[in-house]
C-alpha cells in the first residue's frame, strides 16, 4: 500500500519543517517529535523511508522510530483515522469488506530510542561538548581534536566522545571481554540507509599504534560510513576514512580499502573512488589499478600534492573539492595518468 503512504506523506509535507524528497521512497525533514537540533535550525535528521512494502520513520537526533502511521498519528491525529480506513478498504476484499476496522490507538514503537539512550549513557556528542566548553570557558579533548583536524563544525553532531571504551559492550555485548582498556576515544557511529546503527569506529586521540578500533553490531553489519546521509540521486564520492568523508559533499567511506563493498549498494554510476595519495605503496597502487580495470572512475593525485590523505590536505589549506573535480579519470586516460603517478 505504498501509494497510500505516499499520498499521506504529501498531505502532511507542508507541516514538516525543511521537508525534502531525497529519493523515490526517502524523505527528510526536522523531527516533529524532538524538534531536532535546537542550536542549528538547518539540521534535518528525521527520515521517512521504505522497508519492504511499507514506509517507516526514524530520527537520527533522538532515535525515535515508528511506522509512517505512527508518525502521522503524532503530526495529525485527525487525519490518522482516515489513513487507517483507506488502507483497510484497499487491503480487504470480499465478504469482509464492510467490516469496521478496529482502531487501536497504541503508542508508536520507539524501540530505536533504546539505542539512542545507550549511546547517550556512555558517550557525549561533540557538538554538545563544544556548547558546554563555550559556556564554561573550558576545553575538552574531543573538541580540541576536532578543531585541530579542522573537521567542519556542522559535522560535529555526527561524532561522539567515549571516556571509557571498555563500556562499548553496552552497545555491542560481544565485545565485553574483547576491549578491556579504559582509554578515551573519538567515537564515529555508522548507520545503514534505513538509519539502523551497524558499527562504531573508535579513533585514538594520540599516537597509539592501534589508531582505530572498529566495533560491529553483528558479524554481518555494514561497515560503510555515511549511507544514512548521502543523496542517492547525486554523484557520490567514496573515500577510505570516515573523517575524510566529512570534508566532502555527498561522500561515504569504506573504513579501509575494501572498495568492493560498494558493489551491493546500488550507487549511481556517476561516482568516483578516492584512494589515499601513496604512489610508493604497492598495495595502494594495486588497488587503484584494479579499480581502473573494473571501469571505476578514480582520482589520480597530481605529482605536486605531497599530503597522504584528505584531512592532511585540508590542514595544508588545499582546496580539496576543486582538486578532486579536476583529477577524476576513467578508462584509458586513468591508465595513462596512473602509470605516471605510481612510484613502485
Amino acid at each position: 500500500m505504498l501509494h497510500i503512504d505516499l499520498k499521506y506523506i504529501n498531505m502532511i509535507s507542508h507541516r514538516l519543517d525543511r521537508f525534502k524528497r531525497k529519493d523515490d521512497y526517502l524523505f527528510n525533514f526536522r523531527c516533529p517529535i524532538c524538534g531536532d537540533s535546537q542550536t542549528k535550525k538547518n539540521k534535518a535528521r528525521g527520515y521517512i523511508y521504505k522497508k519492504k512494502n511499507d514506509m517507516f520513520y526514524k530520527c537520527h537526533n533522538c532515535g525515535a522510530g515508528t511506522t509512517f502511521g505512527g508518525l502521522l498519528k503524532i503530526v495529525d491525529s485527525l487525519l490518522y483515522p482516515q489513513y487507517v480506513m483507506e488502507r483497510y478498504s484497499e487491503g480487504v476484499a470480499g465478504p469482509r469488506a464492510n467490516k469496521e476496522p478496529d482502531f487501536k490507538f497504541e503508542q508508536p514503537d520507539f524501540s530505536g530510542v533504546k539505542t539512542s539512550r545507550l549511546i547517550d549513557n556512555i558517550m557525549d556528542r561533540v557538538d554538545k561538548l563544544h556548547e558546554q566548553c563555550e559556556l564554561n570557558d573550558s576545553n575538552h579533548i574531543a573538541v580540541d581534536y576536532c578543531k585541530k583536524r579542522k573537521i567542519p563544525k556542522e559535522k560535529w553532531d555526527r561524532l561522539y566522545h567515549i571516556e571509557d571504551i571498555s563500556k562499548i559492550h553496552q552497545l555491542a555485548p560481544k565485545y565485553k571481554d574483547r576491549i578491556k582498556t579504559t582509554e578515551p576515544r573519538l567515537a564515529i557511529p555508522f548507520f545503514d540507509r534505513e538509519g539502523k546503527m551497524t558499527a562504531i569506529s573508535l579513533r585514538d586521540y594520540g599516537n597509539n599504534p592501534l589508531k582505530y578500533i572498529l566495533v560491529k553490531m553483528n558479524e554481518n553489519s555494514s561497515t560503510i560510513y555515511g549511507l544514512d546521509v548521502i543523496n542517492y540521486n547525486e554523484p557520490v564520492k567514496i573515500v577510505e576514512g570516515p573523517l575524510d568523508s566529512l570534508f566532502l559533499d555527498n561522500a561515504i567511506a569504506c573504513a579501509g580499502t575494501s572498495f568492493n563493498k560498494i558493489e551491493s549498494l546500488n550507487l549511481p554510476e556517476d561516482r568516483v573512488i578516492i584512494v589515499d595519495n601513496q604512489p610508493k605503496n604497492k598495495e595502494v597502487c594495486n588497488i587503484i589499478h584494479n579499480l581502473i580495470k573494473a571501469g571505476e572512475k578514480v582520482v589520480i593525485w597530481p605529482e605536486d600534492v605531497e599530503q597522504k590523505d584528505i584531512n592532511d590536505m585540508i590542514l595544508a589549506d588545499v582546496d580539496v573539492e576543486n582538486l578532486i573535480s579536476n583529477n577524476v579519470f576513467h578508462k584509458l586516460e586513468a591508465e595513462l595518468r596512473f602509470t605516471n603517478w605510481r612510484k613502485c
